[in-house]
């Protein structure tokens, strides 16, 4: 799906030459142009484009306040500032509200070619970092592992003005075809384009999530033609892979309980497919994992994870405490709920480790000592990636996301200390100070002069600006210093790097 531009450039020789080079790229379509700053402002609110590309100096609003206006307003747009003057007066602004680089006027195609390529690489990293967070949010409610007034404000912004579609496989192992568990990931995969495809020739703003492993939910900006957009569907799918799909509306996003009824009741009358082939019936090891998993999956839901880490060491001290065979299959069960859980969570890759390897590596476990070791570092990587889901399930709760907005926001700032930065988001700036080290891998300190010497970079690259006024504008009150910091954070001086880049 390419991405969207709007043009802001009140030169209409220049502004036709962008359409024109934007024309030839396979990644972006330009859906609006503008040749003022305020015209630029009320096209981006009607249009939302994924990239503005604004010139600094235009009538009635120029580029740094309608830039201004776009970071005040909170729109996760990207902008490449346009410009044609050499002093760059505008420059520390345009950094500030978050210019993601500079085009230099007269440009040549491979300029222009060039800085669309970083943009387009950036939109699809927010792309799919927005796709985690949608699919974390509807698990969170639909799958009610997750609630709390912040999250399900997060959900309404996140899934505002659109409607909801529940997509459910009915049966991945119809009669006549010789599908096995192994072909499950090709299947959801192939069922996932088809049904996206058409939903985008009605919808350009289709968004189709993965809510399980036999379920999707469509998010689209309208109403589709129901009953032919549905039995294209059904039939496309049956068609191609001969499996049977339904299709149903589950509503406006803006009303959270309509859409948890919807899906109960729809859960409730639905008959439970199959996710792999049953030769055999149930046998007391797939009721044990049953229960394993239902324990889990209470206290996931009840959210006392430390009940949970407990639970897990109880396990693996029991595991340890019986004979060999007895406690293998004990960390067996838990595996094999864990695995389950993972893949409704969507807290693993489709590329996870198969059963079968999973028993071959518990089996070869020479001793109790060995197999509590092996059992506590696989709940130990489960609580890690838990834990990563409900911090993008609810970003509110992510202290280190809110310290990195603030830094981005500050960093010019000459007493941003860790100290303000956690008054900010309210925590102890010693605890601050060691989990930002913790999940980052920077100091504090480190990660601002990091931040600051990437900006520096922007201005090398793009920009004919003096080193020494660059230091200034990313926030180095000395020259020498910058030049020696710049130097051995990228072995290289900012002379250099210009000459290079």
């Amino acid at each position: 799906m390419k991405g969207t531009v709007l043009i802001v450039e009140d030169q209409p020789n220049f502004r036709e030459g962008l359409k024109f080079m934007i024309s030839q790229s396979r990644n972006w379509t330009v859906i609006g142009e503008a040749d003022t700053g305020e015209e630029g402002w009320q096209k981006a609110l009607e249009l939302r484009p994924d990239l503005i590309l604004m010139d600094i100096h235009m009538p009635v609003m120029n580029g740094i306040e309608l830039a201004e206006r776009i970071h005040s307003h909170g729109m996760d747009t990207l902008f490449i500032i346009i410009t044609g003057y050499q002093d760059f007066q505008y420059a520390q602004s345009a950094i500030r509200y978050g210019a993601m680089d500079f085009l230099l006027k007269p440009c040549s195609d491979d300029d222009i070619s060039g800085i669309l390529g970083s943009a387009s690489k950036k939109l699809q990293a927010k792309r799919k970092e927005q796709q985690t967070t949608r699919e974390h949010l509807l698990r969170s409610i639909l799958l009610k592992y997750q609630m709390n007034q912040e999250l399900t404000s997060h959900f309404l912004r996140m899934f505002e003005g659109s409607r909801l579609w529940l997509v459910t496989i009915t049966d991945y192992f119809p009669e006549g075809k010789n599908y096995g568990s192994d072909d499950l990931y090709v299947l959801q995969y192939g069922i996932y384009n088809i049904v996206q495809e058409l939903a985008l020739s009605e919808d350009a703003d289709a968004k189709l999530l993965i809510l399980k492993e036999d379920q999707f939910v469509l998010s689209v900006s309208s109403e589709l033609a129901t009953a032919c957009w549905r039995e294209n569907a059904e039939l496309a799918v049956r068609e191609y892979l001969g499996i049977e799909i339904e299709n149903i509306p589950l509503g406006p996003s803006s009303d959270v309980n309509q859409l948890m009824s919807a899906y109960a009741a729809y859960n409730e009358q639905r008959v439970q497919p199959a996710l792999a082939p049953q030769s055999v019936h149930r046998t007391g090891r797939h009721q044990a994992i049953e229960a394993v998993k239902n324990k889990i999956m209470a206290l996931i839901i009840s959210g006392d994870f430390q009940a949970l880490h407990d639970y897990f060491e109880k396990v693996g001290r029991h595991a340890c405490s019986l004979q060999l065979t007895d406690g293998k299959i004990l960390a067996i069960n838990h595996s094999l709920a864990l695995g389950q859980i993972s893949e409704v969570l969507g807290l693993f890759s489709h590329q996870r480790k198969p059963a079968e390897a999973l028993l071959q590596t518990i089996d070869q476990l020479p001793g109790s000592k060995e197999l509590q070791s092996w059992f506590k570092e696989a709940c130990q990587d489960f609580e890690t990636r838990l834990d990563r889901w409900k911090q993008q399930a609810n970003p509110y709760v992510n202290s280190i996301q809110q310290a990195i907005d603030y830094i981005e926001e500050h960093y010019l700032d000459s007493d941003l200390s860790i100290k303000q930065v956690a008054e900010n988001i309210h925590l102890n700036p010693s605890y601050l100070s060691t989990l930002f080290k913790k999940e980052t891998g920077e100091t504090f300190t480190g990660y601002v002069t990091k931040l600051k010497l990437q900006k520096a970079q922007v201005l090398l690259r793009n920009t004919e600006m003096k080193i020494s006024e660059i230091c200034q504008t990313v926030g180095f009150e000395d020259s020498t210093y910058f030049s020696s910091v710049f130097k051995k954070h990228f072995q290289i001086s900012p002379s250099e790097f210009r000459q290079n880049h």
